[in-house]
């Protein structure tokens, strides 16, 4: 008889400490699950505004490493939690390799949040292709607070769809308290009472455009964060939801809570259209989108002298621009009364030069459009001082109309985006080396659990920087304490060549589109 084959140590299963990560592989339809159980490596990552990546590792002959290579042509969902924290998506890609009898199975995984990069918005959503128009025109154009806008575009086009993805409810608005005029002195005073009634107020306007890029510019003026959740009927009561389950009850988004599309003509549900009890909950397994804002916790201090970091990479990152120009496209009234202004002006002067010639027909038409108003302009001043007459200058932020809410938005996430930026990425031993430090996951009232988006700080020899978490990823490997890597601030001066490179793809694609989808 032959001797027993010693496995390879590093086919052993986490012995030191238990397994970071509990992941489920669910069937395409979610009614059916299995625990993955032993892992070679697992990472999984959390993103403010992205969505969040996954690695696995397992042996060829794992029991379910088939099931992670039938990403092909099946949905693999998967779903685990690191300190309640849930990271919810599926297997993208999988990869077998290694020598025959031992290979290595590894399945890089994508969060739920990648619905977004897979829903356009059209401008009408209820009608086919061949015939898109909307009230608003040429294009879909919706006004009101960020997370009802972005939740608008979402649910209409997820319905148009027929995919299991909700928005959650309520719609988050906070109501500004009534200002004091007798605190009201100065100009500065006024600007900054305006700036904070509209500082979560938004428009956009969509026609074919990919939901993520159409988020950008919002997202990076009310600085919220998104997330995407799955939700099955085992996890219990479903979340307050805009329920989207068929056209025939695509209810009136527009009121900010009704769930019944004749609510306004329908009272008591006298027409019988729709279970009442079914209103606002999800009836099948499906993903939950939101959106949120950051939290303060600048008083939890990340310090180099604790003991806790293992590693630091920080970035920093020149101001490409201190003024931004919008537009191109002067807003339809303006054109309107250019013309109409010209119109009677040429009349008058033909009249007075021919009278009886009947000329005062003759108008001039288009001639005057988008000559003036076309084009607005964003300064930076305190940037530009800083730099001095040696900082770059200015640049173009494509828009359809200058002097709009848009036009706005676009030119101030341009000025955000090119006023520079600083970076810090820590590598850290989940919990410390005694337990006490800090930890990614669910407040536990310890206080010293974190989250994407709160607010820290960070000290380095006598040197404070606060910024928000942008970025978690976790990492366990066998035998070893989890490895949390912690990105604050955004992200841009840490992105390796490849992340860029995946970013002028992108956005060359996105441009292409415009392109396509450009009307005069």
């Amino acid at each position: 008889m032959s001797a027993p084959v010693t496995p390879n140590p590093v086919w052993k299963p986490n012995t030191k400490t238990p397994p970071a990560f509990d992941i489920e592989v669910f069937s395409q339809d979610y009614l059916r699950s299995r625990p993955l159980g032993p892992y070679m490596k697992a990472r999984f990552g959390w993103f403010w505004r992205t969505p969040g990546t996954g690695t696995i590792q397992v042996r060829q002959d794992h029991p379910l490493a088939a099931r992670l290579m039938a990403c092909k042509r099946d949905v693999v969902p998967i779903r685990t939690y690191y300190n309640g924290i849930p990271w919810d998506g599926r297997v993208i890609a999988a990869i077998s390799e290694g020598k025959p009898g031992q290979q290595i199975v590894t399945a890089t995984c994508i969060s739920n949040l990648y619905w977004i990069l897979t829903l356009l918005a059209w401008v009408s959503p209820g009608l086919p292709p061949e015939v898109q128009i909307a009230l608003t025109g040429k294009q879909d154009v919706v006004f009101g607070p960020t997370d009802f806008v972005l939740k608008s575009y979402l649910a209409r086009n997820a319905i148009r769809m027929q995919k299991p993805v909700y928005v959650k409810l309520p719609v988050q608005y906070d109501i500004p308290e009534l200002p004091q005029l007798a605190d009201i002195d100065t100009l500065d005073d006024l600007l900054a009472l305006v700036n904070s009634l509209t500082a979560d107020v938004t428009v956009l306007s969509a026609r074919m455009t990919q939901l993520d890029e159409l988020f950008a510019s919002a997202l990076d003026s009310s600085d919220r964060g998104m997330t995407c959740n799955l939700w099955i009927p085992r996890d219990g009561p479903s979340p307050l939801v805009f329920n989207t389950d068929t056209l025939a009850r695509l209810q009136n988004i527009l009121d900010l809570s009704g769930d019944n599309f004749f609510w306004f003509t329908n009272p008591d549900n006298i027409l019988g259209l729709a279970d009442p009890d079914e209103w606002g909950a999800m009836q099948r397994a499906g993903y939950v989108f939101d959106t949120r804002v950051k939290r303060d916790r600048r008083w939890m201090q990340w310090r180099t002298d604790s003991g806790q970091i293992v590693n630091i990479r920080r970035g920093v990152q020149h101001p490409t621009h201190h003024s931004v120009v919008v537009g191109g496209k002067a807003p339809d009234f303006v054109n309107q009364t250019i013309e109409w202004a010209a119109n009677l002006a040429l009349q008058a002067f033909l009249n007075a030069i021919f009278p009886g010639a009947a000329l005062g027909s003759i108008l001039v038409g288009d001639m005057f459009d988008d000559l003036f108003f076309a084009y607005q302009k964003f300064d930076d001043p305190e940037l530009k001082a800083d730099l001095g007459e040696h900082g770059f200058g200015e640049k173009f932020a494509d828009n359809s109309a200058a002097y709009s809410l848009d036009a706005f938005a676009v030119g101030m996430a341009s000025l955000k985006a090119g006023g520079g930026g600083e970076s810090l990425e820590i590598e850290v031993k989940a919990g410390g080396i005694d337990g006490r430090g800090f930890s990614f996951g669910v407040d536990d009232g310890s206080g010293r659990r974190f989250d994407v988006g709160d607010i820290m700080s960070f000290w380095d020899d006598g040197t404070v920087v606060e910024d928000y978490v942008s970025a978690v990823e976790v990492e366990d490997s066998p035998g070893e304490v989890c490895t949390e890597f912690v990105s604050i601030g955004d992200r841009d001066p840490l992105d390796d060549p490849w992340t860029t490179l995946i970013g002028r793809v992108k956005g060359l694609a996105a441009f292409s589109r415009a392109i396509a989808n450009g009307t005069g």
